[in-house]
């Protein structure tokens, strides 16, 4: 993109990736435009005479006409609508207006590809999606990070009030990746001015840790003692959606992604060194840093 000032839309901008997406784009030399789902959501930037190259717009993604007035004059999109089942039809909705819009870059936050002999249901929505950006000629490249260290805070609540990590990823290690980073690689992507040639970027943190390590890792940081156990599918799917009240698909979704580390290794070195010529963030600042999620006040901290 040869634009001295480009505009930049960021869906998904309330979120831990596309709020630090907003922050970042706001250090440079461009519009931004976050797209919020209900003009009633906390904005993650206020506006300000010093943030003032940031707008904001409310949109119903099941609504072309509105994608369009936020999308309007943009040179480049940043895609992410929260994981669910509409996922795939909101996503689509936006990969349509773009076409229609003759706009010039799509970076799309997606998921690692999954072996055919696993299923992630999850993936499958990513990969929909993907083949729809592909089909349109738009420049484009697809982000496909591991696991997120911040989607941990999952588990603030059997950490805090019973000590325990459930799960059935058995002694399988998960790479783990922090949000900041993604981010900052997006960036990266949508300010390029080299064209993107549809590249897949695999986005890997600095180590892959079994649950087991994890749990010695918060015990370390609340000091107090946290264990993991090892249940079956159904029962862990039953605390999900019985005690956690989660939604279905996320329950089945946090299952398939322990089993998928059970069935295939997952890299142990990271690949944001390559990507962001730094070293990544690592697990233990990520838990310094949010220890208050899994400590309960009356714990002593060591």
């Amino acid at each position: 993109m040869n634009i001295v000032k480009p505009t930049i839309v960021v869906f998904g901008v309330t979120g831990t990736v596309g709020s630090e997406i907003l922050r970042l784009l706001n250090l440079e030399n461009c519009f931004v435009r976050g797209v919020l789902r209900s003009p009633k959501r906390k904005v993650p930037i206020s506006l300000s005479s010093e943030n003032n190259t940031i707008s904001y717009i409310s949109v119903d993604l099941t609504s072309k006409e509105e994608i369009k007035r936020a999308c309007f004059n943009v040179d480049a999109i940043f895609l992410l609508t929260g994981t669910s089942p509409n996922q795939v039809v909101f996503e689509t909705n936006i990969v349509e207006v773009a076409q229609l819009l003759n706009i010039k870059r799509i970076v799309k936050l997606s998921a690692p590809i999954v072996p055919e002999n696993i299923y992630v249901e999850v993936s499958d929505w990513h990969r929909k999606i993907e083949q729809t950006i592909a089909s349109t000629g738009i420049d484009h490249c697809f982000l496909q990070p591991h696991s997120f260290m911040q989607n941990w805070e999952r588990n603030t609540f059997t950490i805090k009030y019973f000590g325990k990590i459930y799960g059935v990823m058995e002694d399988a290690k998960r790479n783990y990746v922090d949000a900041r980073d993604v981010a900052e690689v997006a960036v990266k992507y949508l300010l390029q001015t080299e064209t993107l040639n549809g590249e897949s970027v695999i986005i890997s943190g600095p180590e892959a840790i079994s649950h087991e390590t994890m749990a010695q890792r918060i015990s370390h940081v609340t000091g107090k003692k946290i264990i993991y156990e090892n249940i079956t599918r159904d029962e862990f799917l039953n605390k999900l959606t019985k005690q956690a009240k989660l939604p279905g698909w996320l329950a089945r979704h946090i299952v398939e992604i322990d089993v998928l580390a059970v069935k295939k290794e997952e890299p142990n070195t990271d690949t944001i060194n390559t990507l962001l010529k730094r070293k990544p963030r690592i697990m233990d600042t990520y838990l310094q840093e949010s220890r208050d999620l899994f400590s309960r006040k009356s714990w002593r901290f060591l």
